[in-house]
This record gives C-alpha cells, structure tokens and sequence, in this order.
C-alpha cells in the first residue's frame, strides 16, 4: 500500500471512530499508534480495533454524559 493510500485509509478509520465516539478526539501519531483522549482519558493501541474496543468499554463505564445530555447505563 503506498503513502496515500494508506493516508487515505487511515483518516476513512478516523472518520468512522469520530462517527462512532462522538465525544472522544481521535488520531494516530507518528509512531503508529492509534490514539484516543476525553478529558482527563486517554487511550493509545498499535491496533485499530482494540481501541474501538476500549472505547466501547470506557464509554459504557464512562464518567462523562452523552451527547444527549443523559448518562450512560
């Protein structure tokens, strides 16, 4: 996969997390890990998918109220 390519690929990921994690700031930084903060969470993996499995299980723990305003259960 070449450079822009793998860009491209990369961001289509970001976007879809950003989708998924709406209150979460996601990237992935020069050393290749995939990273995630909210407030005072943070969250960084070399694996895409285990973020969005962190994210899942600090989101449905979370301290933080939803985009709705409500709770999580």
């Amino acid at each position: 996969m070449g450079t822009q390519q793998s860009a491209r690929h990369d961001a289509d990921r970001i976007g879809e997390l950003a989708a998924e994690f709406a209150d979460w700031r996601i990237g992935r930084g020069g050393s290749g890990q995939w990273w995630a903060v909210r407030g005072n969470d943070l969250v960084r993996t070399h694996d895409v998918e285990e973020l969005r499995v962190r994210l899942q299980e600090m989101t449905a723990g979370s301290r933080y109220p939803t985009e709705s305003g409500t709770w999580p259960d």
